[in-house]
């Protein structure tokens, strides 16, 4: 019973955050600076929309942008080639300060005002809102498209290696000729023969499909270009 009780709670919690709100309602844009005792740690540009919510957390004035997406009752973090869940992006400080203003966090503290959350608390850091305004934002700004795994590259490729065919016979090419369409009268399965030619003859861009699925993984040859 008390493993049960413990499962529904934690099946709560995550269904409370999936339903959760952003923030703020609307369209709006809101900035936040991001602190540690007296330390800057960082800042944060909040967008909420219809289409989503999106996050872009800068560790300083020269640092590179690291966007994270709320959607599908998700965090993500936006890489090369996709956008990966939070769990499997590898990031700093960020990665325990964003999330809760993408969604709310129960671990962290928040504070309002009359126009809503202005400063939260969470992690051992402080995030407090330095202004809030109408956001234009188009609603590409907010898409996900996650990253493709390693399987889903190849099956998007349309079979780089052809279909399992029952009808073709494996020998087939063994008793073949080399001209197409060539029959002889020796018994062979010629039939067969000619369906291993039909198949093969649209893998003509056999190599142009290669490379574009090395450069898509980053692997043989074409990872020496990246």
């Amino acid at each position: 019973m008390r493993k049960f009780l413990l499962l529904v709670v934690v099946l709560g919690a995550a269904s409370a955050r999936a339903a959760t709100p952003p923030l703020f309602p609307g369209a709006t844009e809101s900035k936040w600076k991001v602190t540690k005792g007296t330390a800057a740690a960082g800042s944060v540009t909040l967008l909420t929309s219809a289409s989503g919510v999106r996050a872009e957390w800068r560790a300083d004035a020269k640092a590179p942008v690291t966007i994270f997406l709320g959607g599908q009752g998700k965090v993500w973090v936006r890489e090369t080639g996709g956008d990966a869940e939070l769990s499997a992006h590898k990031g700093g400080i960020e990665m325990s300060i964003v999330p809760a203003l993408v969604f709310t966090d129960a671990k962290a503290t928040y504070k309002k005002d009359e126009k809503g959350v202005v400063e939260v608390q969470t992690g051992g850091y402080t995030l407090t809102r330095t202004s809030l305004s109408t956001s234009k934002a188009d609603a590409s700004n907010f898409a996900i498209r996650p990253k493709k795994s390693a399987s889903s590259r190849l099956a998007s490729m349309g079979g780089l290696l052809g279909s399992s065919q029952s009808n073709v016979s494996a020998t087939a090419g063994g008793r073949g000729a080399g001209t197409k369409g060539l029959k002889l009268a020796d018994g062979g399965d010629y039939a067969a023969v000619e369906a291993v030619e039909n198949r093969d003859a649209k893998w003509t861009n056999l190599q142009d499909v290669l490379a574009k699925f090395q450069k898509e993984g980053k692997i043989g040859k074409e990872r020496e270009n990246q």
